[in-house]
């Protein structure tokens, strides 16, 4: 059996179409793809910097003591105050 394939412009249509949707679609993935690629690259960065910034351990004060200043400093809680584990076994 022989079949003659002709391009009629009713297949030419078709053919532009599905042609046209396909870039479509390609390029809508290509955003998403994008998109996705630059949302995780601010929190690797953040998470970077905020692990590059030096944190300054607080010390507890003793009542009535005072800053460099003169003026007497918060209170404290004793939970604010730490005791170092290693103090119990000595």
């Amino acid at each position: 059996m022989q079949y003659v394939f002709s391009m009629t412009s009713r297949m030419v249509t078709i053919a532009v179409t599905s042609a046209v949707l396909l870039c479509i679609l390609l390029f809508l993935l290509g955003v998403e793809i994008g998109a996705r690629m630059t949302h995780g690259a601010p929190a690797a960065s953040t998470a970077l910097a905020a692990a590059a910034v030096p944190t300054v351990p607080t010390v507890p004060t003793v009542s009535g003591a005072t800053n460099d200043n003169g003026d007497a400093p918060a209170t404290t809680t004793s939970a604010a105050v730490a005791t170092p584990a290693s103090s119990s076994a000595l």
